[in-house]
């Protein structure tokens, strides 16, 4: 029964719970009983803070009962990455000597999220500062993917991504600067949103890089995905779904096939579901024509030349200071940002706001663009360390650099029975359409009944 429990959608829990058919505290002790069985493999939290998830789940219980609904997140158990403050909780990063640093208060996004309502379960594993990738000599185990425990969940936000498509939280908050929420969404098979940049608040969210960073859901379904982003800006929570059923007929959909049909290294399988996806969305109405973006490798490299420069600066300190504290990888990657002279950081700036008026131009023709996520399906674990890992095989990072709305999607599975991932990128302050498109395109192709068999050891 708690296992029927914790494999329900957002949208599914809180209609439940406005009915009266299930309380928060059955919910959030399906969680805690589900994460106690299964997160020793799949190490997705770093923290788990159940006796206070249990009060908060009994308040919301008391309020709902008294009539004080408030709303699709009230009562929802959820898990937050671990460079987002909550107080009175550790504030890792993955970062061993940051183990005692506990938060003073919430993050911004936290408070909105607990005005909504929802239920804090602890805090998610994720690349240590949120660089680099998977880091197989960490002092914690990485996060293990759930449809296959041998294969990589990839990326900053990868134990948000893990334990939502395992079963563990209703949803989870992560953050990315060039694709973090996103690519492990796509390679754990869950759905993940970047919002327009400033949409939501990044005040006690560890900074990394501040002109990239941002933060967004991640959940089973686009729809929760909806109602997450809601409850983290602050509005109602009832606005975050009102609209999303609305008819996609007639959106101009563009498919950015420039960035992927004629790559070597795009798996077929991922081709093929893309092609079923168009299909799909010419069923629905949408009008799809292929368009020709900026060259992939040069925004790439711009992205980089602003982002990898203010991470440094971020850490340039700790990095002289204290070398011991992070791992290799962690510290190479952040001390690229070194290479980058004052002229080219500024220089990437100047071409950043040429790029976004390039897609704007480019958008005034289409509503939407899709893509895939990344060019294959989830790979084994360690393999950055290979001659793949030398491949560039994530096609998110454009979209950090434009800084508009960009959501992933599972969209289908390989014959190895790994999820394949589609990205949806709208204009600036489109959220919601993109959001709308991506939920009729989920029920479109019938793709969220299928979870990870998971085998614990």
């Amino acid at each position: 029964m708690s296992d029927d429990i914790a494999l329900l959608t957002i949208a599914e829990l809180a209609s439940c719970i406005r009915d009266g058919d299930l309380s928060p505290v059955d919910i959030t002790r399906a969680y805690l009983d589900r994460i106690q069985r299964l997160d020793d493999t799949l190490h997705s939290f770093n923290c788990v803070i159940g006796d206070t998830a249990l009060l908060e789940a009994r308040n919301a219980e008391g309020a709902i009962r008294a009539g004080h609904w408030s709303g699709p997140l009230h009562g929802i158990p959820i898990g937050i990455k671990d460079m987002i403050d909550v107080m009175g909780v550790p504030t890792t990063a993955q970062a061993v000597h940051r183990r005692q640093a506990i938060a003073a208060q919430d993050a911004g996004v936290v408070v909105s999220l607990r005005q909504a309502g929802a239920v804090i379960l602890g805090k998610q594993a994720m690349s240590e500062y949120a660089v680099g990738g998977t880091q197989l000599d960490h002092a914690w185990p990485p996060p293990c993917n759930p449809w296959d425990l041998g294969k990589d969940a990839l990326s900053s936000s990868s134990g948000g991504a893990v334990a939502v498509a395992a079963g563990l939280c209703g949803g989870a908050i992560g953050t990315e600067t060039a694709g973090s929420i996103r690519a492990p969404a796509a390679w754990c098979g869950v759905a993940g949103f970047k919002p327009t940049n400033g949409m939501v608040s990044t005040a006690g969210v560890l900074p990394l890089s501040p002109t990239m960073d941002c933060v967004g859901p991640l959940a089973w379904t686009v729809e929760d995905c909806a109602i997450l982003l809601s409850g983290m800006t602050g509005a109602p929570c009832r606005e975050g779904w009102r609209n999303l059923d609305r008819a996609i007929a007639g959106l101009r959909v563009g498919v950015a096939r420039s960035y992927f049909e004629n790559d070597p290294v795009v798996d077929p399988e991922i081709l093929a579901a893309t092609d079923l996806a168009v299909d799909a969305l010419i069923d629905l109405g949408a009008v799809c024509v292929d368009v020709v973006l900026p060259d992939f490798d040069a925004l790439c490299a711009t992205a980089k030349a602003i982002s990898w420069p203010e991470e440094y600066r971020q850490y340039r300190e700790d990095l002289a200071a204290h070398p011991d504290w992070l791992t290799e990888v962690s510290r190479s990657r952040l001390q690229d940002g070194q290479s980058y002279s004052g002229a080219e950081y500024r220089a990437a700036l100047l071409r950043r706001e040429e790029i976004i008026a390039e897609l704007r131009n480019l958008m005034q023709d289409i509503d939407l663009l899709i893509l895939p996520t990344l060019k294959k399906p989830a790979q084994p674990r360690g393999f950055e360390f290979t001659d793949l890992g030398k491949t560039n095989l994530d096609l998110t990072r454009p979209f950090n650099l434009t800084g508009g709305p960009a959501l992933t999607m599972c969209h289908g599975f390989s014959d190895e029975g790994l999820p394949l991932s589609l990205q949806i990128i709208g204009r600036h302050d489109e959220d919601t359409l993109v959001l709308r498109a991506g939920h009729a395109l989920e029920q479109a192709l019938g793709v969220r009944n299928r979870r990870p068999q998971i085998a614990t050891f």
